[in-house]
């Protein structure tokens, strides 16, 4: 059997309580748990638990999801089996301004974990994308309710592609989109991969509530597939292009037009322009 028909042979794992913290290196992440095999959003059922004072840590995981969510209100394809979709509540205390610099080093930390689990160099395309060989894989969503001046609580939201075959996939997405089993060649396990992703997270997390912004951005820097070229940027039926210059302390892009104007680019669609022999992100 060739090493293409067993990965397609293959059957995932069930994604249980039992099997997720059997070996799980945390404190706080994950150790509380909520799994289900369908909901609407991961993120929407986070928000749910996290106002009627879910613990910091605690995790919600669907093996499929309705009405996944990504940035901008776009649906996240999810379809059950072979990726993960999970959210987490954090409940961080300082400046609501460094919520957008928690993003960057969540995405950091995400693509740590995807290079320690299958061997291939991680980027990331601002504020929250997860590049293997220029086609997304993984991307993050960060939503924050804050309360007179003060974080009430984050939920991040992750979404992985892991064992999504292109064909999954619409023809349209292909040239952009793929999974760790497209890149690798190999069957990713889900459970092994969500370990290491909290478990790095974590670390993230420690050490985001004391270091500096300057180090949190180093960080993000050497992985951004982002900063130095250029970019198109969507905005409420404008559109602008310039250079992605660099980062703000709040994580906020930087994009240089041509006209040399400055523009801090917040939460704004940002497409990656590409010569045209390379498919775009």
């Amino acid at each position: 059997m060739t090493s293409q028909a067993s990965s397609r042979a293959f059957r995932s794992q069930p994604l249980t309580p039992d099997a997720i913290r059997s070996g799980l290196k945390t404190e706080r992440l994950g150790q509380t748990l909520h799994v289900y095999d369908r909901t609407e959003s991961t993120n929407s059922t986070a928000h749910a638990l996290a106002k009627k004072g879910a613990p910091e840590g605690t995790v919600v995981l669907a093996n499929t999801q309705t009405r996944g969510r990504g940035r901008m209100g776009r649906h996240w394809i999810s379809p059950p089996d072979v990726n993960l979709y999970f959210s987490i509540i954090l409940r961080p205390v300082g400046d609501p301004q460094r919520v957008g610099l928690w993003t960057l080093a969540a995405a950091n930390a995400v693509a740590q974990a995807i290079e320690q689990t299958v061997g291939l160099p991680a980027r990331l395309k601002w504020p929250n994308d997860l590049l293997i060989h220029h086609k997304k894989v993984a991307g993050l969503l960060l939503e924050s309710v804050v309360q007179k001046g003060q974080i009430r609580y984050l939920v991040l939201g992750i979404g992985v592609n892991v064992n999504l075959l292109c064909e999954a996939l619409p023809k349209t997405l292909r040239n952009s989109i793929s999974s760790l089993r497209q890149e690798s060649g190999r069957v990713v396990d889900r459970i092994r991969l969500l370990q290491r992703i909290l478990e790095t997270l974590e670390i993230q997390y420690r050490s985001f509530q004391v270091e500096p912004p300057g180090k949190i951005l180093n960080a993000y820097t050497a992985r951004s597939e982002t900063l130095g070229r250029s970019v198109r940027v969507q905005d409420q039926g404008h559109e602008w292009t310039g250079i992605a210059e660099g980062l703000t302390p709040e994580g906020a892009l930087i994009l240089r037009r041509r006209d040399r104007e400055e523009v801090i680019i917040r939460s704004d669609d940002v497409v990656h322009v590409r010569p045209s022999h390379v498919a775009r992100d």
